[in-house]
């Protein structure tokens, strides 16, 4: 079933992990950005992805490849988002995590990299690219601010 199509009173979780730079050179925005300023592209993306996030559509992980020496941070918002260590890639780490997360939920994994899509699927995750991950941005714009429109609706009545 494909993930958008699962019902929303499903209680298994939905994980996505996000190949980040695979992303910010897909989205032409991002990638003007990154040219002058790449942590702001990186700050620009992690925005984006929070708001995902926090929609509850699913729990993202960002995974970057290892300028940070393989370290862990959480965004304010609970947003994990990873660093490759020295030597390793994004893509290794996207791999190493999904044969790890082997029948614990329906995991995705967003990236433009066509070789890496087909490794992460026979491994069991769906892929993704990176338009598909903008058309989810929306969709779940959409949804939290319907959400908060009936919460308004019914509070005012």
């Amino acid at each position: 079933m494909s993930p958008s199509a699962r019902l929303r009173t499903d209680p298994a979780p939905r994980y996505l992990l996000v190949d980040g730079h695979s992303v910010i050179f897909a989205w032409p925005h991002l990638r003007a950005l990154h040219a002058e300023k790449p942590s702001a592209a990186r700050q620009e993306l992690i925005r984006h992805l929070s708001e995902l996030h926090d929609s509850g559509r699913w729990l993202v992980t960002l995974v970057f490849d290892g300028q940070a020496g393989g370290k862990e941070e959480k965004s304010g918002n609970s947003l994990a988002i990873l660093y490759a260590a020295s030597g390793q890639t994004a893509d290794s780490l996207i791999e190493r995590i999904v044969q790890g997360h082997a029948g614990k939920g329906e995991i995705g994994v967003v990236t433009a990299d066509h070789a890496e899509m087909t490794t992460i699927e026979s491994l069991g995750a769906f892929g993704f690219s990176p338009g598909w991950l903008e058309a989810e941005l929306k969709a779940a714009g959409l949804e939290v601010r319907d959400s908060l429109n009936q919460y308004r609706r019914k509070k005012l009545t």
